[in-house]
């Protein structure tokens, strides 16, 4: 089950900040890896993320700004030290990016239009509800960010780091991701076939597997991962 997180606080703040937003946005992101956690007993924490990130389904980029005027009733702010104009300070001062599903502000992910289809209810510890993506679409969109950014060098990868915990403590996600969209599993085996094609993976898995995990948690982690290629076939 999920440990109360240090990232729980930051979503269920930008949760009511958001207010009527909330139903139009899922939840994504570093900042919900613990919300897949199922696993018996107590997990391990996850990394803490400094943002929160949403995707929302408008276009063209007039319907966007439409929404962005609606953020600026809620209290919202554009915050001007930042690289991309989707980011936003809430007005308790928390980092939320705002990330439309298609492309219209020059970047995006490939798999947040169908994530954003395929969102599942979430409960938080406070008994609000949010969306947040089916964990199969998590994946996905997770290794397309690990592709972009953290090929190069996967020692310092935080996409990885979110995948191991994720796959480290979901048992049921090998059934989910045979389950889901022919396209999403096709996804998930080749990019998993090719990151084992790094001699140096389950050294990198043992490094951000929590401390005391036992040496052979490492090999269990990377059977999973292999499942998931079996699985998506």
């Amino acid at each position: 089950m999920p440990t109360e997180s240090r990232n729980l606080p930051r979503l269920m703040a930008v949760a009511h900040a958001l207010g009527p937003l909330r139903d139009q946005v899922v939840f994504v992101g570093g900042a919900t890896v613990n919300l897949y956690s199922t696993a018996t007993g107590p997990t391990p924490e996850p990394r803490t993320t400094d943002d929160v990130d949403c995707i929302v389904e408008v276009a063209p980029l007039s319907a966007f700004h439409r929404l962005e005027e609606e953020l600026r009733l809620l209290g919202f702010t554009n915050d001007t030290e930042a690289k991309f104009i989707g980011r936003w300070k809430a007005p308790n001062g928390l980092t939320v990016d705002i990330i439309p599903t298609q492309p219209i502000l020059g970047f995006s992910n490939e798999w947040y239009p169908a994530g954003f289809v395929h969102a599942v209810p979430y409960r938080l510890p406070d008994a609000t509800t949010i969306r947040i993506l089916s964990s199969p679409y998590f994946l996905a969109t997770k290794l397309v960010a690990l592709r972009n950014r953290g090929w190069q060098d996967l020692w310092i990868s935080q996409d990885l780091e979110d995948i191991v915990h994720v796959v480290d403590n979901r048992p049921a996600l090998m059934q989910e991701v045979a389950d889901a969209e022919l396209s999403v599993r096709t996804y998930i085996s080749q990019q998993l076939t090719e990151l084992f094609g790094r001699p140096e993976l389950l050294d990198v898995v043992e490094g951000v597997l929590p401390p005391g995990s036992g040496y052979e948690r490492k090999y269990e982690v990377g059977r999973r991962l292999r499942q998931l290629i079996n699985s998506s076939i």
